[in-house]
């Protein structure tokens, strides 16, 4: 019997046979009508010839029945119709002929019963003729039975040729579709083997990226620092080559899916460069050319839109030598809202036709000096070229060896905010000045790229500028006219620092600068960190010289215990270093619903909240936060942190109800009126910069008298064997001993109401409350250090939300159990604690109980509530003001009439 997977790949193979039947079908009854004329044969049976080839080809056009059906009623009715041909005694011995070639027609089909039933109406046929003529007193001679028996002999072998050459490639195409399906097999074993693996490698490389931080910020000597940022540095690398075989392993396999959601387009940029900055050689040029007119708002896969960036990014970085990348993101108009126009151009060492044309294949890496260059494992294009398909865009690459490679990809997004990404307040009244010269960037491409980014800030936001390029300009240019903002380049400032001081005092100085810039005790400049593009450039622009502090103090926060919530972990980094700074004490979450969790646990006095991330946005997670009746911050000041460079984010955010607002990246006069703002006087003081400060508290200090050191270990001990990784949990509750036994205890309480959920939901297929229960599963299990439970919830998690009922009834078993084990665990590890506060809590519950039975049954339906979402409001449209001349190189003859307003 043959594989039912080959019957059904030959009916794909021979599916042009069906057209070629009937072309020949008819072609053969116009052939048979016109001699039937002419020769004067039954004019009737033409009638029914004619009609039986209409039926076919309404059969053909409107696909009626299977395949092999209507190939069976197209050979039935040829046959019929080659029956009436060869029963007229004048085609006797023609009909051999035409049968012979039929044979051959039909073995394009691959179906020998055809054949067989050809070669059966060619004898009956035959027969017939010869019964005819036989009674019509017809003589038969010698040469007669010779003729006679050789079309009979030609027909049987004609037809066994067809069936041995059907049976021969059939056979061929088992044996092909047998290794078809053992190397499909095979990938597919790879590719689980693959995100297994990756799998596994991803927990021990996040605890070594995790604890290297951690003794970053505690370490003293600078060597040993040197050497932990090294480890971090190969660890984050690794991570991403694991993040890269994932997401080309879900590609390959056709896994991969969308996960849609609203995002700004400069909390993508902001998150990408703090990444991508710290990885680039100071030697190159980073340039990124946003067009102001791009929606604030837009829907789509935030994160593979990200990963698209950063590998389009760090490859041009990776292969280029000198010179620098150029990143221009522009938009266009459709009917459904816009293309994302991303193109990205190095001046690196280009590629050859040959490599163009292989640059799309998996694992490709144009060569082994190439390789040795550049490293990697030849995913990135075609993770790109995967990504980039699933979003329904498109991606075309041109190169040239020794100039460069310019790659554009292009993204249909929903808009759902249509107002600009960027805009400035009362740009008329600005006037900018600009000490950059160019020229000193050998590379000519270099020097257009960047006289493009800045003409495209000015012309998009509507206002002045007036370029340098020399000190002496630059003083007759102060002397002409008032200037707002000056922008200076790292050289030009070290250069000339005593007049970037003294133009410090009238105006906003700002030093475009990579990060290792040391500037004088005092300065009034402040430092915008490489690369040099249009967000931080607003956020500058909407600040004033006025909101400068005071020379010689610096502000303190000493003892504020501030919560800081981005789900982008190099955000977390340098907030909680800029937070620390002022002698807070800052915690970090990664997510909306971790920082509810925290919030009910501990108290704060301030929290700094991220506005787009994934899952639950900045604003549900506030409102959440502030009517959360069991948690114990439902009075605190929230301030929301965002890339948002339109003026009217500011309203936008306050209406929604956060108390402040400040932009990223992070300005240290801005954050410093919203906190003076928010906090109360008594939690705000002004030293002297360079005063002592109070010495730090010892961690041994901070653990109570009852927990003394060894029952840290002990209890690292006990749960190791539960995979909870405790040093993980100790981070996230900020070494607090006590504070992680009562998480772990509130896991264990919390499992007594959320299991049954579970399982109740899941029998019930209710995804969405299975989803909000697992997802809840996920972060708690997180904070205590369960990475591989929580990785699971996470997957839950994703398929819940994507209603993958088949991937949830074959993981959902394995995961309760799992989840029940460490439950069971950790009761017995701490039997004695969960015990008092189960007894704790059911007199509490009791106590509620008695004068209203219904706050019991709030909480277990917690995650259930929802609110009434408070109207969007509606963002003002900031005034653009176009100037005749958006960037004027400042000629000092010309300028006559005292300055400028």
């Amino acid at each position: 019997m043959s594989n039912p997977k080959v019957t059904n790949e030959n009916t794909e193979l021979f599916h042009s046979s069906h057209l070629m039947l009937l072309i020949t079908y008819t072609v053969f009854a116009a052939l048979l009508t016109g001699k039937a004329f002419l020769v004067g044969w039954e004019k009737w049976v033409l009638v029914l010839v004619g009609f039986a080839v209409i039926v076919c080809w309404i059969m053909h056009f409107r696909q009626e029945g299977t395949p092999q059906i209507r190939v069976r009623i197209y050979t039935i009715l040829m046959l019929c119709t080659t029956f009436f041909y060869g029963i007229h005694p004048t085609v006797t011995f023609d009909l051999g002929v035409v049968i012979g070639g039929l044979i051959v027609l039909f073995s394009t089909t691959g179906m020998k019963s055809l054949i067989t039933l050809s070669q059966v109406t060619y004898y009956v046929t035959m027969v017939y003729n010869v019964a005819s003529l036989f009674m019509a007193g017809e003589k038969f001679d010698t040469l007669f039975f010779t003729r006679l028996t050789l079309h009979f002999a030609l027909v049987f072998f004609i037809g066994w040729f067809a069936k041995t050459i059907i049976d021969k490639w059939t056979q061929l195409l088992t044996r092909s579709q047998d290794e078809i399906d053992q190397l499909t097999e095979d990938t597919e074993r790879l590719n689980d083997f693959l995100a297994n693996v990756s799998h596994e490698i991803r927990t021990p490389v996040n605890a070594v990226i995790g604890l290297s931080s951690i003794c970053i910020d505690k370490s003293q000597n600078r060597e040993i620092l040197g050497d932990l940022v090294s480890v971090r540095e190969a660890g984050r690398r690794v991570a991403d080559q694991i993040s890269d075989i994932l997401d080309y392993s879900e590609l390959d396999r056709k896994k991969a899916v969308c996960n849609n959601e609203d995002y700004m387009l400069s909390s993508v940029l902001h998150d990408l460069v703090t990444e991508i900055r710290h990885n680039k050689s100071k030697e190159l040029e980073l340039i990124i050319d946003v067009d102001p007119a791009i929606p604030a708002v837009m829907h789509s896969d935030v994160s593979k839109l990200k990963k698209i960036l950063r590998a389009l990014i760090t490859n041009g970085l990776k292969y280029t030598r000198k010179g620098g990348v150029y990143v221009r993101i522009a938009c266009e108009t459709q009917s459904y809202g816009v293309n994302l126009c991303i193109e990205v151009t190095d001046t690196g060492i280009g590629m050859t036709e040959y490599e163009l044309e292989k640059v799309y294949e998996n694992f490709y890496q144009a060569d082994s000096g190439r390789a040795r260059l550049g490293g990697g494992l030849g995913l990135g294009l075609a993770i790109v070229s995967g990504f980039v398909s699933l979003l329904g865009g498109f991606m075309t690459i041109s190169s040239k060896p020794d100039v460069g490679t310019t790659v554009h990809v292009s993204l249909p997004q929903k808009v759902v905010d249509p107002t600009t990404c960027m805009s400035v307040v009362n740009p008329d009244q600005l006037c900018l000045g600009a000490y950059l010269h160019f020229e000193k960037y050998s590379d000519p491409a270099v020097r257009d790229y960047y006289n493009s980014m800045v003409l495209n800030i000015v012309k998009g936001l509507g206002v002045q500028m007036h370029r340098v390029n020399n000190s002496e300009d630059l003083r007759l240019l102060h002397d002409s006219i008032h200037m707002t903002h000056l922008f200076v380049a790292e050289e030009e400032y070290t250069s000339n620092m005593e007049l970037m001081e003294e133009l410090g005092k009238d105006m906003i100085v700002v030093v475009v600068a990579n990060d290792d810039i040391v500037l004088p005790a005092g300065s009034r400049v402040r430092v915008m960190e490489k690369p040099f593009y249009c967000f931080p450039v607003v956020s500058v622009l909407n600040t004033s010289i006025h909101d400068k502090q005071s020379a010689g103090f610096k502000m303190y926060c000493r003892g504020v215990r501030a919560l800081v919530v981005d789900d982008e972990p190099m955000n977390l980094v340098v907030g909680k270093s800029i937070f620390r700074s002022y002698g807070m004490d800052v915690t970090t979450v990664l997510s909306g619903q971790e920082a509810i969790d925290i919030c009910r646990e501990k108290v704060f006095d301030i929290i700094f909240m991220d506005h787009m991330m994934g899952g639950m946005d900045g604003v549900e997670a506030m409102k959440r936060i502030r009517a959360d009746v069991s948690g114990k911050n439902g009075e605190v000041p929230v301030v929301a942190l965002t890339a948002n460079a339109m003026s009217s984010a500011k309203q936008m955010f306050l209406a929604e109800g956060f108390d402040g607002f400040v932009s990223k990246p992070i300005e240290t006069d801005e954050l410093e009126r919203v906190m003076k703002q928010v906090l109360p006087k008594s939690s705000i003081s002004m030293e002297e910069i360079g005063a002592a400060e109070p010495p730090k508290q010892e961690f041994e200090e901070m653990r109570s008298p009852s927990a003394p050191k060894v029952t840290s270990i002990s209890l690292r001990e006990q749960l190791r064997s539960y995979d909870v990784d405790t040093d993980a949990g100790m981070k996230y509750c900020m070494n607090d001993l006590e504070f992680y036994k009562s998480l772990l205890v509130q896991f264990v309480l919390e499992a007594e109401e959320k299991s049954p959920l579970m399982g109740r939901y899941y029998e019930s297929g209710e995804w969405h409350e299975y989803e909000i229960l697992v997802h809840a599963l996920k972060s708690t299990s997180k904070m205590l250090g369960a990475g591989h439970l929580s990785e699971d919830a996470k997957a839950m998690e994703m398929a819940a939300k994507e209603h993958r009922e088949e991937y949830i009834a074959e993981n959902h078993y394995a995961l309760m159990s799992e989840y029940t084990r460490l439950v069971k665990g950790i009761g017995d590890i701490l039997e004695e604690e969960v015990q008092t506060a189960r007894a704790e809590k059911e007199a509490t519950q009791t106590s509620e109980a008695e004068p209203s039975d219904e706050s019991g049954e709030d909480e277990i339906l917690e995650f259930d509530a929802t609110e009434e979402p408070a109207p969007e409001p509606k963002p003002e449209d900031a005034k653009t003001t176009e100037a005749d001349d958006e960037i004027l190189e400042f000629n000092p003859v010309e300028e006559e009439g005292g300055k400028e307003k």
